[in-house]
């Protein structure tokens, strides 16, 4: 048979506080790191490649990127309309069931 854990209680000690250190410490740093090789990667994209100017495939992604971005925000939006109107009709149902049901 395997044996029952133990679930251990939580004490606060030194130990605990340097691993929460060192996590905040790996955290910020990791952070910092990708946000200055996302400023380095705007830079690159806007280089010719073999003698073509790559602006306009750039350009033209980046708006097809925020088409779809658009369509994406649209419908999760319009899907929460429709679980709403769902919820409000569903409470409604078992309101005027309810009501019938007390009648009799």
């Amino acid at each position: 048979m395997s044996k029952k854990l133990k679930k251990k209680e939580f004490h606060f000690n030194l130990g605990v506080l340097f691993r929460w250190i060192v996590f905040a410490i790996l955290f910020y740093f990791s952070i910092n790191y990708l946000s200055q090789s996302k400023s380095s990667l705007k830079v690159n994209l806007n280089t010719n490649v073999l003698g073509v100017n790559t602006q306009p495939v750039i350009l033209k992604a980046q708006t097809i990127y925020e088409g779809y971005k658009k369509q994406i925000v649209t419908f999760i939006d319009n899907q929460i309309v429709d679980i709403k109107k769902q919820a409000v009709t569903k409470i409604y149902d078992e309101i005027i069931k309810n009501i019938e049901t007390s009648k009799k």
